[in-house]
């Protein structure tokens, strides 16, 4: 609801991508800091990750409930 988006410009001819982004968050830089998390855990892949739901929390964790963070 707070209107944030971003687009990424791929082109053959180019290394880098080209990224536009406008609203309040940063989403690029959430979607480097979540890339840069995966690759620091191992490139873990959806076997590892669970999600724990109760009536006042959710939590997502990887290989262990213990190693969870809310959502």
């Amino acid at each position: 609801m707070d209107r944030s988006w971003a687009v990424v410009v791929f082109r053959d001819d180019r290394e880098e991508a080209k990224v536009y982004q406008s609203g309040p968050r940063r989403l690029w830089g959430e979607v480097e800091s979540a890339y840069h998390w995966w690759l620091s855990h191992g490139e873990p892949d959806h076997s590892r990750f669970g999600l724990t739901v109760t009536a006042e929390e959710t939590h997502a964790w990887l290989d262990d409930p213990v190693n969870s963070w809310s959502l």
